[in-house]
This record gives structure tokens, sequence and C-alpha cells, in this order.
């Protein structure tokens, strides 16, 4: 059985380590980070940055995106490298945190 990760509280030490320091990626909340974090591996950061505002008007949430079907994310994603296995770990990732 896989047990749940409490990403808000496991990413504290990181946040706390670079507290002060402006991360290259335009975040607001954890939410956004960890999907960032995932979208720009392999990619830039800047390219992240651009196409970041539609997706989180369409997926603003960890439930909004635990909604969302691997498909409905290539609109938003498209120009991702490696875009097709990052829809699906963020949607596996958004069904198993959607609570959060």
């Amino acid at each position: 059985m896989v047990s749940k990760v409490n990403w808000q509280k496991a990413i504290q030490p990181l946040l706390k380590k670079y507290e002060g320091h402006k991360h290259p990626l335009e975040y607001k909340n954890n939410y956004q980070l960890v999907v960032m974090v995932i979208l720009s591996a392999q990619d830039s950061d800047r390219n992240i940055n651009k196409l970041a505002p539609n997706f989180f008007e369409a997926f603003a949430n960890m439930k909004a995106l635990s909604k969302a079907t691997s498909d409905s994310l290539h609109p938003y994603i498209s120009k991702v490298r490696n875009f097709g296995n990052k829809s699906k770990w963020l949607v596996e990732m958004a069904k198993k945190n959607k609570e959060r």
C-alpha cells in the first residue's frame, strides 16, 4: 500500500533553507511550485513561467487537477519537453493528494 505524502509538510525544510532567495519559477503557493518543478525538468524556467498562468487558471488547485485527464492537460503544456509523461505524473500526483 502506498502511503500519502503530506507535501505541504514535506517541502517545508526546503522552503526554510531557501527563504529569502528568489526562485526563478514564478509561483504563488506550494501547489504551483510542485507543478512547476515537475514541468521544468529538462525544460527552461522561462518557458514554464510563460505557460503557468493559463495552466493555473484552468487547474487552480490540487482538487481541480485531480479531476483532469492527462489529455486535458496537453493544450496547456504541449510546449513543455516530455509533456505526455509529465501530464500523467501530474494527474496521478493530484489524485493521490487532492485534499491539499
